[in-house]
């Protein structure tokens, strides 16, 4: 239930923000979309025919100023530097797109009517190499491994402290590993889209590091409703978004090689740094807080997303 007119997208042309925008013009939500397109794409918007939209960064000037007039109930913060290696390349980088941008975001939409503000966080990066698996949002391990998962937490934390006695609510989702339909099957974030693209055109797929580190792989429609649905309150929450289900790399290649009839071997290079051995998340709270399961297992979203490369 949308109890909303206008919503604010940041990052609204991307992988996940595409099909969050989808669904919310679908329910007659007027939505702003900003996007600097060094991930999103154009492409990603062009059947929706939408009224607003910003191709720039979040934190200019300009931008700031378009997203006071346009006065958005909700935002959804899904802008962000994706890549863990650029992050480990250029940290100053990382930090100006994943902390400085947002802290003048939210500052600006203080001095609107917006009542929530959710952001997609990182559930895979900032509780460090955890100790516990599933990780819950208390099972910290200690510092992220990358400048990106240390953004993310840092991130976190300043919205916690910068709405603590605001109007404005906020929900942090930590989301694991997000795969489906327009993820690019081109850049090193979205290992899944990689691996199907390259068996799908009887490529060799490279694994960095002996492919026995795990991670939690959830459809981007279930991520969608989770975020959908955390605007349903006006409770602050801190909620992990996963399936709670771990799967190795190497499971996953044999997976996809099975589902699309390849039957060559994958290729090993070195483990890249700042890489987590074991990622998986246990969402125990998202069901008792919001009513929020996953509705898709692995071997449903995999059907979906080779189906989606096909056409």
């Amino acid at each position: 239930m949308m109890n909303y007119k206008k919503a604010l997208v940041t990052g609204g042309a991307g992988f996940i923000g595409a099909h969050l925008t989808e669904k919310l013009h679908q329910n007659n939500i007027e939505v702003l979309v900003v996007d600097n397109l060094l991930t999103g794409k154009k492409e990603n918007l062009l059947s929706l025919d939408l009224e607003n939209t910003i191709y720039g960064d979040v934190g200019s000037e300009e931008t700031l100023k378009i997203i006071k007039n346009f006065n958005p109930d909700v935002c959804f913060h899904l802008a962000a530097q994706s890549s863990v290696v650029i992050s480990v390349e250029d940290p100053l980088l990382d930090f100006e797109h994943n902390l400085l941008q947002p802290v003048q975001l939210i500052k600006t939409l203080l001095e609107t009517d917006c009542k929530q503000f959710i952001f997609t966080s990182s559930g895979g990066t900032i509780f460090g190499e955890p100790e516990v698996i599933p990780t819950s949002e208390d099972d910290y391990a200690g510092e992220p491994a990358s400048p990106y998962g240390l953004a993310k937490k840092k991130l976190n934390e300043l919205i916690e402290v910068m709405l603590q006695n605001e109007t404005m609510s906020y929900s942090i989702l930590n989301l694991s590993n997000v795969y489906g339909p327009r993820q690019d099957p081109h850049g090193e974030a979205g290992v899944m889209s990689i691996f199907t693209g390259k068996l799908m055109n009887n490529e060799t797929p490279t694994i960095y590091g002996d492919g026995k580190q795990t991670r939690d792989y959830i459809y981007v429609l279930d991520v969608v409703d989770a975020l959908i649905k955390s605007a349903e309150t006006d409770d602050n929450l801190f909620l992990n978004i996963g399936t709670g289900v771990e799967t190795s790399v190497n499971e996953l290649v044999s997976i996809l090689s099975q589902k699309i009839s390849w039957d060559g071997e994958p290729e090993y290079a070195p483990k890249r740094e700042g890489e987590l051995l074991r990622s998986v998340l246990n969402n125990e709270r998202a069901k008792s807080q919001i009513g929020w399961e996953p509705k898709y297992t692995l071997d449903t979203g995999l059907d979906e997303l080779i189906s989606w490369f096909s056409k």
